[in-house]
């Protein structure tokens, strides 16, 4: 009986902490764990902003230019742009819900900025 109540403090704590963990809109009603949209946020930064054919190079993504990034991604919805050098580099990020010229209702631009601000600590 002990080891069942045992159990089950363990499963709510553990449920707790998720949600305690999420950052922005990444986990609240999407059903995606922040351990989840991390490693997609990190896979998609990787296809889409930093490699051998895209806008940034591996040796340009450094902390300052992480915040450059997560800015222009802030910004992305406002009247007002901050007017950063990479607000023309998230454009091959796709918004979601089966925006123009994307393929899934993933929003790559929220999961980019949820693993720039984890991995750079913004």
């Amino acid at each position: 009986m002990q080891l069942r109540i045992a159990m089950l403090g363990a499963l709510v704590a553990g449920l707790f902490q998720a949600s305690a963990l999420a950052s922005g809109s990444i986990a609240a009603g999407r059903g995606i764990s922040p351990r989840i949209a991390y490693t997609q946020g990190k896979a998609v930064t990787f296809k889409k902003l930093v490699c051998a054919s895209c806008p940034l190079q591996k040796a340009d993504l450094n902390r300052q230019r992480a915040a450059s990034l997560k800015y222009s991604l802030e910004a992305r919805d406002a009247a007002q742009k901050p007017g950063t050098s990479d607000d023309e580099h998230i454009q091959v990020l796709c918004p979601g819900t089966k925006a123009v010229g994307c393929d899934s209702d993933v929003d790559e631009q929220e999961l980019v900025h949820y693993y720039l601000t984890r991995r750079y600590k913004l």
